[in-house]
């Protein structure tokens, strides 16, 4: 019997199509507030493929997880995470400085920073990152601040959500 489902393993495995990507569109974020700094220090994790689909709306030839052009790559990048992953202070969109992304097997990793204004006493957030791919995607955040941790889920109906430092 054990002899027959090894075949029967085998077999399906070279008939059956392979099935590329993943079956779930989310990603995590996380926001940690350097009061010492004044800033908001930010990693976000992506599945890679969706990056690449995201971007090849500009360039149809575009790879990532090897670079086809590293520094096209990070440009495009950029410019979408400031279409799409936005923060506010005291009713104003701010920029964020992008530090850099890298590679962790089938992630892309990012990392950001924003300033925070002295006055600011909550911040909002809007990631809207991957929705026009993905209906079903949806954004893990974490945020910390003073050793203490808050998690919230964003999603396509309700993309957007304050977050208070205190």
């Amino acid at each position: 019997m054990s002899i027959f489902c090894s075949l029967f393993f085998m077999i399906t495995a070279f008939v059956m199509p392979e099935k590329k990507g993943h079956k779930f569109y989310i990603s995590t974020t996380t926001i940690e507030y350097k009061e010492e700094f004044g800033t908001l220090q930010i990693t976000s994790q992506l599945f890679i493929d969706d990056i690449e689909a995201l971007l090849r709306k500009y360039e149809a030839e575009l790879r990532l997880a090897p670079d086809s052009d590293a520094q096209r790559i990070d440009k495009l990048f950029e410019l979408e995470l400031k279409r799409y992953f936005r923060i506010k202070f005291d009713q104003e969109w701010v920029d964020f400085t992008f530090l850099g992304r890298e590679y962790k097997n089938e992630i892309l990793q990012c990392y950001l920073e924003v300033q925070v204004p002295e006055t600011s006493q909550s911040l909002i957030l809007q990631n809207r990152m991957l929705f026009e791919l993905f209906e079903e995607q949806q954004h893990i955040i974490h945020f910390k601040n003073k050793g203490s941790r808050k998690s919230f889920l964003l999603h396509g109906a309700a993309d957007t959500k304050t977050i208070a430092f205190h």
